[in-house]
């Protein structure tokens, strides 16, 4: 596949990322992930005014040739640094969070988390809500958070994933 290819609406809808070109297909998530994503993003919003909080798989353009397209949770950039034009973002945004499925394999993560970090995001936040874990890696490395503790997104803005479970009677059995 081929950028131009995504931008004519020529990528199947049940590709949901293009890795070196070749698609990758997943199943779509749990009525657990949806809510999380979305309380995730509302937590953002009502904190930080000056960025776009971007959610559903939103494209990443990592690189055109070959096209390595990634789509993320939620995307949080800085208004001044992006234009929303309807396309994948090609610049890094500040923050990136992902929200692990119950098909989502140990080197598929890695390598995901890997592509973020070498193209420049700020801030990745993986949340695991089946082990009740969040990690978060930016420039200075890496730091697991059990689901107990306050993890920051950005600027300020923190939560504790048990609490959001808890709101929801979730046991953290899958997303």
């Amino acid at each position: 596949w081929t950028y131009e290819d995504y931008l004519a609406g020529r990528i199947p809808p049940e590709v949901s990322e293009v890795i070196d070109g070749k698609e990758v297909r997943k199943m779509p998530t749990g009525d657990l992930h949806g809510w999380l994503e979305s309380e995730i993003a509302y937590i953002i919003r009502r904190s930080l005014k000056d960025v776009w909080v971007l959610v559903g798989e939103v494209a990443l353009l990592l690189s055109r040739t070959p096209l390595h397209l990634r789509g993320a949770d939620i995307v949080v950039i800085e208004r001044k640094q992006w234009k929303l034009k309807g396309e994948a973002l090609d610049i890094p945004p500040d923050l990136v969070v992902e929200i692990a499925s119950p098909d989502d394999t140990l080197p598929y993560i890695l390598r995901k988390m890997n592509d973020y970090k070498d193209w420049g995001v700020k801030r990745q936040v993986w949340i695991f809500p089946k082990d009740r874990e969040v990690v978060v890696i930016t420039s200075e490395g890496l730091k697991t958070y059990s689901g107990d503790e306050e993890v920051e997104l950005l600027g300020g803005v923190k939560f504790k994933l048990n609490a959001l479970l808890k709101e929801v009677g979730n046991e953290g059995s899958g997303t």
